[in-house]
């Protein structure tokens, strides 16, 4: 594994990172080693970047990095034949960890290039902070302010207070794998305490069951069954979702609550043990579900029953696909 230092890179680290990424992504694509390089460029909207597929040396220039490249790429990894190099952040790591063992890549078939992680930007929040009446024609970061220009209007916000959710209690945020890493780990987001993201999870199951189901019946009741979120999530590789199922059939499309709960409940149940908190499934929602409250749920019942993390050993099993005697087994009717 390969890492450029802190002190090589210059003072400033967000532009020596990126450069870092260019360098590396022609490299390997002028000397053959990979096929087809995933990243990060502009966007066509303010606050955005898109995912973009370099297949040529020349064309790295368009790589960037910054607090809005919040994709997580590995979504992409499955759909390629070919040796593929692509940047990842500390939670998207987990997520390819996670895809390697259950088969559905293979480790010599990817080249990470990972990147300390300072945190992403949450467009929901700069929007609360902004107002919903201003229209945003143009984003830039500098240092660790994030600039907003619009008609008649100029405001400047700190990073920090706009980050993702997910970011603010973010364990990882150094890649624990790598080919490559573009930085050095001092640059990332410091670890958070574990018990830090749990607060919410804990302050809800503190309701009594029927403020709970209220709230849960209310949050949902907004899906449109878009399935979005479905569609974002790396780990949602299913050829057939059982949403989609004709035969039997699981799900209607008079998008009642019922069906409403079943999906998002299946889900949940379907990534236990191997989501990551990336929060790509919240940010694809359309209506602003909050879905890392079940999510985070979930991790936290894994966490206490079989002290499992997902996505930290690339040399062990997934959750479900271990057995030992002493495995805690009081749901069992």
């Amino acid at each position: 594994m390969n890492k450029m230092t802190g002190s090589a890179m210059g003072e400033d680290t967000r532009g020596a990172i990126q450069e870092g990424i260019r360098n590396s992504a022609a490299r390997m694509l002028e000397s053959g080693e990979i096929d087809v390089f995933i990243g990060y460029e502009d966007g066509t909207l303010p606050l955005r970047t898109t995912p973009v597929f370099i297949t040529r040396p020349e064309d790295a220039e368009r790589l960037v990095w910054g607090p809005m490249c919040e994709n997580n790429l590995t979504c992409y990894l499955p759909k390629f034949q070919g040796t593929v190099g692509v940047v990842v952040k500390g939670c998207d790591v987990r997520t390819l960890v996670n895809l390697i063992l259950e088969n559905q890549i293979s480790r010599d078939k990817v080249k990470i290039v990972g990147v300390p992680c300072t945190g992403i930007i949450d467009r929901d929040r700069v929007g609360k902070a902004l107002g919903t009446d201003r229209i945003i024609n143009n984003a830039k970061v500098i240092e660790r302010s994030l600039m907003l220009e619009g008609d008649g209007f100029e405001v400047e916000m700190e990073i920090r207070d706009v980050l993702a959710s997910s970011c603010e209690v973010c364990r990882y945020p150094v890649p624990v794998v790598y080919d490559v890493l573009i930085g050095d780990e001092s640059m990332a987001k410091d670890g958070k305490d574990p018990e830090a993201g749990y607060l919410e999870v804990e302050q809800f199951a503190e309701l009594q069951p029927d403020a709970r189901f209220s709230f849960f019946a209310q949050e949902i009741e907004g899906c449109i069954q878009c399935y979005a979120c479905r569609q974002a999530c790396p780990l949602c590789y299913c050829l057939e979702c059982f949403a989609d199922r004709q035969s039997p059939k699981w799900i209607s499309r008079w998008r009642g609550l019922s069906d409403k709960m079943l999906f998002h409940l299946g889900r949940v149940l379907h990534v236990a043990g191997r989501c990551v908190d990336c929060g790509a499934c919240r940010r694809a929602c359309p209506v602003g579900i909050d879905l890392r409250l079940l999510t985070k749920n979930m991790e936290k019942v894994v966490k206490d029953s079989f002290e499992y993390e997902s996505g930290l050993d690339i040399g062990g099993l997934p959750l479900l696909a271990t057995y030992r005697r002493e495995d805690p087994d009081d749901f069992i009717l």
